[in-house]
Parts: structure tokens; sequence; C-alpha cells
């Protein structure tokens, strides 16, 4: 299948509202004022993020009704996570199927989560928010993928998880092309920044040399092998050593590997408020 055969205006967002959060410059002098325009443009975007800000952790007891209040308290960095957030989650929302949404959903926002925290224990702290929507964007070529056929997505979750092939050669024996050609092609039909074809587009699974000093690209790769290697995206791997093997590809710190492989990592990132306020649409 042609990559360009599947609907990329299909989604619950306008592409160029999608864009146009992602593309937002928090250095810029008019930024707060450019994402309220785009969190207003969009219900569900606009509910969730009043719906967090109204929350027991931002609200302190009073009750915020506009966008421009819900910003200046949570911060441009925040809301613009949010805003991607509500995307990503209404986009998912589509489907009840168990298995698509613990290996891809919860694979997603996990990853999401883990980029960040890993993108930040790398020292980082700059890069971090991009790390998180990285994580949350990267898997849209699988998603996309579902959306046009679900019936066939199945055939490659069966694929991965129960004869234990790899996640892009399971997409290529059912379609025919796999979630990273859907997912560069969606960078463009999306006009998304190019460097997104680096997320959405290349196998992370792969080591790749060249991006040894992309800390976005290393947080996202490790976070992506992490959580597979643990049984979520991808059939679980029981050898501690080979699992952190396959960690030290990415992230070379042998302790911070070590910290991460631990059981209580995981199940720390599912303490996080994205994924309290998502996993459970």
């Amino acid at each position: 299948m042609n990559p360009k055969a599947i609907d990329y205006r299909n989604i619950p967002v306008q592409a160029d509202v999608l864009s146009g959060i992602i593309r937002l410059d928090p250095e810029a002098n008019d930024c707060f004022r450019e994402l309220d325009g785009f969190v207003r443009s969009d219900q569900g975007v606009a509910a969730l993020v009043l719906r967090v800000v109204n929350s027991p952790l931002y609200s302190r007891g009073r009750q915020i009704a506009t966008i421009p209040v819900a910003i200046s308290l949570l911060g441009f960095n925040v809301v613009r996570s949010l805003a991607l957030l509500a995307f990503s989650r209404s986009l998912f929302a589509r489907s009840r199927d168990p298995a698509f949404r613990l290996h891809i959903w919860q694979h997603s926002l996990l990853a999401a989560i883990a980029a960040r925290a890993i993108c930040e224990a790398l020292g980082s702290r700059r890069e971090k928010d991009e790390a998180f929507v990285a994580g949350l964007m990267h898997d849209m070529g699988s998603v996309l993928l579902f959306t046009h056929d679900p019936a066939r997505y199945r055939e490659v979750l069966s694929l991965i998880l129960e004869r234990g092939h790899e996640p892009l050669s399971a997409e290529r024996k059912v379609f025919g092309c796999d979630r990273c050609e859907v997912g560069r092609e969606a960078v463009k039909q999306w006009n998304l920044p190019e460097r997104f074809a680096d997320y959405l587009g290349e196998d992370l699974a792969r080591p790749c040399p060249e991006r040894s000093e992309d800390r976005v690209w290393t947080s996202l790769a490790a976070a992506n092998c992490l959580l597979e290697s643990a049984g979520i995206g991808g059939a679980a791997a029981n050898d501690p050593e080979m699992r952190k093997a396959a960690l030290l590809r990415f992230a070379r710190d042998e302790s911070l590997c070590e910290t991460w492989l631990a059981e209580e990592f995981v199940e720390r990132l599912k303490e996080d408020d994205a994924y309290q306020l998502c996993a459970n649409l």
C-alpha cells in the first residue's frame, strides 16, 4: 500500500492548528497570544486545558473559566503539551480495542512521559518538553494505519505479540508499508517542522550514531526501547541483561539505565498527571 492512500485529513484537530501549536516559539513575544488562539479554536483542546487548570493540583480553590488565565497559571509549555495531548487523546479515543489501547495509545503516552524524564536525566532540561511532544507523536504512523483499516492492524498486533515479529516488519507484512513511511508522509501532509520526521519517520529501535548528541531523539529512542522491552508496544524481553544491553545502545549511562529498568520506574510513570488524565479515555 502506498502511504499516500491514507486520509491524513481524518484527524480530530485541523492540521494547521496542530502544526501551529507545535511550531510555536516559547521565546517569541506573542507566543501566549498565539497559543490562546490555537487552544480556543478547538473545543476538545480547550476543554482539557480548563479541566486541568481546575483540578486540585492547580486551581487553589477558585474556578478558572478562561484560556488566558489558564495559560498564565499553567505556563506556556504545560498548556502546549496539554493541547497536543488533547489531540492525541481524541484520536486514540476512536478505538476501544484493548490491544491497540495498550500497545499503541498507552505506549505513546508512557513514551512521552518517559522521554521527558530521560531527557532531563541526561541533562537537557530545556529540551524535555519537546521530548514529551515527540513521544506523544512518534507512533502516529501506526495510529493512521489502524484508522485506515482496524481489522488489518489487529493482524499486525497479533504478529508482534503472539509471534514475536518486530513492529515495522509486521506492518510491512500486512500493509506493504510501515509506520515510519506513513509518519514521514504525515509530517508533510500536516506541515509539521522537518525535524519531526526524525521522530515519526525513523526506526527508533535502530541505533543511530549520528544522532548521539541529539538529546530529544536519544531520549525518545531510549523510552521506546524501555517500554517495548517491558511488553508495552512490543513483545516483552524476559532476560534482564538483554533489556539492559538494548537500552545502553541509546543511553550509555549504565547507572541511569539500571534506574529506568527497575520495575517501579514504569509504575511511577503511571502516576504522572498526564497519564492519570488520559490513560482510561
